[in-house]
């Protein structure tokens, strides 16, 4: 079997939860016998010569190249990894309305690039259980056609010892943040306030963007000495992994996360994680994570408190290794590959 697996365009430039993503699971798959190759758009390519498409993600972004490839008559799979506080029914109730303003005066809305996607493809397959409702519920998506791709992690994670980032920070059982800074959804500038106020230790690694929020957040940084920032460091970084042991809790304080791949990283490494409520968390976390709400900097200061005050528990950990090692999701997604398959050549042969 041959696939293709595509994103937006920048993805190797911002780097992410989705880059890890398609990597890690194209190699996998390769474990698997399936010939995963990640989409070149400047190479010429002839597309009966491959399966299936896996685009991941679905809005501005991504749209062209989608509707290219299903356009082709290419079989298309789609990992939305779109998410929204808004109900499913106000949801429905917005893409109408931008259809009919689409219809009027060429207004596109970022629901509608995510709902005519999930149209197109063959098969949808969202990180989470509140994701598959919202494509389902919002955008009318049959059940028989959504199917859930868990995320995933490297089980190297597992191996991680705190040695080389103690000996080389000096730093051991502090709050640890990983991810870029600067981007509102990341929601880092409260967390900072509150770390602030809690006196805690805390590392950032990331990259410091250079806009208007990532100011306000080295602002904070550089006044005071107990909040420390790296530059981002690859995700196969043995020092990443090093800072995951080292740490007492990893804090995502996202508006949502799907369910962010820094917090499984981390809790198989041994920390505890300290995460936003939202996006399908607890799909991954149960009750074994300590979970925040985003909206408000008294919670997140409440989360970050009572998680380093308990104590680590090997339970996390271990329910990631047992659940959502990137083999495992290519598991899950080599058998949604040869189920579109067979249901493709089912078809030809009617």
């Amino acid at each position: 079997m041959r696939v293709l697996l595509g994103s937006f365009p920048a993805v190797t430039v911002l780097g992410g939860g989705v880059l890890v993503q398609v990597r890690s699971l194209a190699e996998e798959l390769g474990n698997l016998g399936v010939e995963a190759e990640l989409f070149d758009p400047w190479k010429p390519y002839r597309l009966s010569d491959y399966d299936l498409f896996h685009l991941f993600g679905a809005h501005v972004g991504t749209y062209h190249l989608g509707r290219a490839v299903a356009t082709l008559g290419m079989k298309l799979v789609l990992s939305p990894v779109f998410y929204s506080r808004h109900p499913a029914q106000r949801v429905r109730s917005m893409v109408a309305v931008a259809g009919r303003l689409r219809k009027r005066g060429g207004v596109w809305t970022e629901h509608m690039f995510c709902k005519e996607l999930c149209d197109m493809a063959t098969l949808v397959m969202p990180n989470t259980s509140e994701e598959a409702d919202m494509v389902r519920q919002a955008f009318g998506v049959g059940a028989e056609r959504v199917k859930i791709l868990p995320n995933g992690v490297s089980a190297r994670f597992a191996e991680a010892v705190p040695d080389e980032f103690v000996t080389r920070y000096g730093l051991r059982d502090f709050l640890l943040y990983v991810g870029h800074i600067g981007w509102g959804r990341k929601n880092v500038l409260p967390m900072l306030r509150a770390v602030e106020r809690i006196g805690c230790r805390t590392v950032l690694i990331g990259e410091m963007l250079n806009n208007d929020y990532g100011r306000q957040c080295r602002t904070i940084i550089e006044r005071n000495e107990s909040i420390i920032h790296i530059p981002p460091l690859e995700p196969n970084s043995p020092l990443l992994a090093s800072a995951y042991a080292a740490c007492d809790t990893l804090v995502l304080p996202s508006f949502y996360e799907t369910p962010g791949l820094a917090a499984l990283e981390a809790g198989l490494a041994g920390a505890k994680v300290c995460i936003t409520r939202y996006g399908g968390t607890r799909d991954y976390f149960a009750e074994l994570a300590t979970y925040l709400d985003p909206r408000s900097e008294e919670s997140i200061r409440n989360a970050v408190s009572a998680s380093l005050a308990r104590p680590k528990d090997p339970v996390l950990r271990n329910r990631i290794r047992e659940r959502y090692l990137w083999g495992t999701a290519a598991g899950v997604l080599h058998q949604a590959y040869l189920q579109v398959s067979a249901n493709a050549h089912t078809s030809d042969r009617r």
